[in-house]
């Protein structure tokens, strides 16, 4: 019996002991913060990318333009023309993803935008109008690129397409020089 007695006040001397400790205080702390400070600085440097990525695509999306609107592209087919674009843009992009479309437009006032379109999976389908605006004519380029986004933990996440990626679009109107 004194050996279970002698047991027991040593385990609650022991507890008592670790009770009063404070050496573990900034680690609890340290592990209740570091989860939300590390996805704040993925999320940041995330947002950075995006914003870098997005800056290049409108870079490449004016150098297209300024391609049509010196009438250096009249004869290329579409697969030529977003090959072109795909030129303009860095090794950041994967030039089969990237969507490009041309239209013409007759006046300020008729100046319109083709919405993307999303096929039954829900995803962005690359059917966006191709034609060569003529010299004098109004041109609108339209640039899109579905750019993959990770997603992270309490619902951070940059994506505005279903499918998990962030749409960026580059949208240009000129007016093509004449010849």
């Amino acid at each position: 019996m004194r050996i279970f007695r002698r047991l027991f006040e040593a385990s609650r001397r022991a507890a008592a002991d670790f009770a009063r400790r404070e050496g573990g205080g900034p680690a609890a702390e340290f592990a209740l913060v570091a989860p939300i400070f590390a996805i704040m600085i993925f999320a940041t440097a995330q947002c950075a990318i995006i914003y870098i990525a997005n800056a290049y695509l409108e870079t490449g999306a004016e150098e297209a333009a300024r391609a049509v609107l010196t009438n250096q592209t009249g004869t290329l087919t579409v697969s030529q023309f977003q090959t072109a674009v795909c030129a303009d843009l860095p090794a950041l992009f994967n030039c089969s993803s990237v969507m490009v479309g041309l239209q013409q437009a007759s006046s300020e006032t008729s100046i319109s935008t083709t919405k993307p379109t999303f096929n039954s999976n829900g995803t962005l389908s690359n059917t966006l109008p191709y034609t060569q605006p003529a010299a004098g004519q109004i041109g609108v380029l339209q640039v899109l690129y579905q750019w993959p986004v990770i997603g992270l933990p309490f619902g951070v996440n940059f994506a505005n397409l279903g499918n998990g990626t962030y749409l960026m679009m580059s949208t240009q109107v000129f007016k093509v020089e004449p010849q």
